[in-house]
């Protein structure tokens, strides 16, 4: 008994202390759960990519020198930085 609360207690530290990652073929994908709601300066991000089909929620992470923020990909303001982003590619 005392082995399988401890090993249920460990379990549930892992799952709680686990990243909002989901692991497909071994390869970690940031998955957004939540979205940032305000418009991110152009000037402030480094970067821009669309999260994994494998997410339970489509994404776009917007990358600045200090985080990465999951945004709404249907937000007009997102189109337009993915877009931006997307040109300088080419």
């Amino acid at each position: 008994m005392k082995v399988s609360a401890a090993a249920l207690v460990a379990l549930l530290l892992v799952a709680a202390c686990s990243s909002s990652e989901a692991h497909l073929d071994g390869v970690p994908t940031t998955c957004c759960f939540s979205y940032h709601e305000r418009p991110i300066p152009r000037r402030l991000i480094t970067s821009a990519y669309i999260t994994s089909s494998s997410c339970s929620q489509p994404g776009v992470i917007m990358v600045t020198k200090k985080k990465e923020l999951c945004t709404d990909p249907r937000a007009p303001w997102v189109q337009a930085h993915l877009k931006h982003f997307q040109t300088l590619k080419n």
